[in-house]
């Protein structure tokens, strides 16, 4: 018997996400599934290709010898090249492990082969074709269906090899069974509420707050502004109310005003609000340079600024603008992680005094001329998946980079050639 399979997922990534599995019987439609993922379980396209691999081990005798094709390497491989390497590990690393188990379990139960053969996707592939048009209208269905996901003792397996295990295995495996235990903070679960309210404002797309905490550490963030992102949504940084409590003595509980502004000095005021000379120009001057691109802008606001590695912009048509978005990631990060060092400085080594529009501009267009080099150093020397390509960093800045109708061909790569964005007058 010969199978297909596929998984569906509308809006993708969003907690609005609808996930569907389709399996195509080749000879026999009767025994075509349709299925709406259930809501427990994480809906995306992986999910829903594991559980139409889990639905087709359940379709033929338990004799019959299947070829199951699928357009998902990462489902295939990881019922068959990975399965003894996960395992081994007790799936401490393995996203969506508990149906990965199942697919493993049900497929193990059977009483003859099974084989699984990889097709390109949307590539014309008749029975390929087939399965997705069952996973579509499976994510559209308004109920779910039920989804047996429970694997019979004689099937389960559990725990990791003593001699598999690894430091950085057993570090996860205790982190995992901590953060169980441990509460969400208030002021982190209402900075992430922040964040992904002002992004669904501003872009439309309901964002989980997995993905919110991902995107810090895209490879279009610098380390250090990843670092503040993650410490600010967490409120770790010593401002504001935290200088007011109650065992804080008159003279430092004095530190949760702003001196300019007379106001409590969150982060909020710190990075959008505060009347110091800094924020305000900061932002003026990151307006100037993305109008040059062409592209909408968005009025600073936490969605924007902190989610800034999950913006959204497309085309008339609908069409993803990957470098434009890569764009407004690096200047709106390395923009909100200059402002918070100006007020650092001006808090800490200048105590309390001002900087000067002139010194503010400076320090703005040499932050982001300064990140441009380092995007030209990483593609030039980087190598793997997650490196920066010479052609991925000249169209993420090329809009914004002045005379760029004058440069060399290799101006990327080329050290000798000196570069910077273009400066407003």
């Amino acid at each position: 018997m010969t199978l297909a399979t596929d998984g569906s997922c509308l809006y993708n990534g969003e907690r609005r996400a609808k996930a569907g599995a389709g399996v195509f019987v080749e000879g026999d439609q009767r025994l075509n599934k349709s299925y709406r993922l259930p809501e427990e379980i994480t809906q995306s396209n992986q999910t829903g290709e594991l559980i139409a691999a889990i639905l087709a081990t359940e379709i033929p005798d338990g004799r019959a010898r299947v070829i199951m094709e699928t357009d998902s390497r990462t489902t295939m491989d990881s019922v068959t090249k990975w399965t003894q390497r996960h395992e081994d590990s007790g799936y401490i690393l393995q996203k969506n492990a508990h149906l990965t188990r199942v697919a493993v379990a049900k497929l193990r139960m059977r009483h003859a082969h099974t084989l699984f053969k990889w097709v390109r996707g949307h590539s014309g592939h008749p029975r390929n074709e087939a399965a997705d048009k069952l996973a579509a209208p499976g994510a559209e269905k308004t109920a779910h269906d039920e989804v047996g996901l429970d694997i019979p003792v004689c099937a389960r397996l559990t725990g990791a090899k003593l001699q598999s295990m690894t430091q950085k295995l057993a570090y996860r495996a205790i982190q995992d069974r901590k953060d169980k235990l441990v509460k969400p903070r208030p002021r982190t679960t209402a900075n992430v509420d922040r964040i992904t309210a002002g992004i669904q404002a501003t872009f439309g797309t309901q964002l989980y707050d997995e993905t919110i905490w991902t995107s810090f550490r895209s490879r279009h963030v610098s380390r250090q502004a990843a670092q503040f992102l993650w410490m600010a949504t967490h409120d770790g940084y010593m401002i504001g109310s935290h200088w007011l409590r109650t065992n804080m003595s008159a003279e430092l509980q004095e530190r949760a005003t702003c001196r300019i502004c007379g106001e409590c000095e969150m982060m909020t005021h710190i990075i959008f609000d505060c009347e110091a000379r800094g924020q305000a120009i900061v932002w003026k001057l990151l307006e100037m340079t993305w109008r040059l691109t062409g592209a909408k802008w968005y009025e600073p606001c936490w969605g924007t600024a902190f989610g800034a590695a999950c913006a959204v912009f497309s085309t008339s048509d609908g069409a993803r603008k990957p470098a434009t978005e890569s764009l407004w990631c690096i200047l709106c990060t390395e923009a909100v992680h200059l402002i918070w060092k100006l007020r650092c400085e001006r808090v800490i080594q200048r105590d309390g005094e001002e900087f000067t529009e002139t010194e503010v501009t400076n320090r703005y267009y040499a932050a982001m001329d300064a990140r441009l080099s380092i995007d030209r150093r990483t593609a030039a020397i980087m190598k793997g998946k997650r490196a920066l390509k010479p052609q991925d960093v000249e169209r993420i800045w090329q809009p914004v980079i002045d005379r760029a109708a004058d440069l060399p061909p290799k101006w990327v790569v080329n050290s000798g050639v000196l570069v910077g964005i273009k400066r407003g007058r």
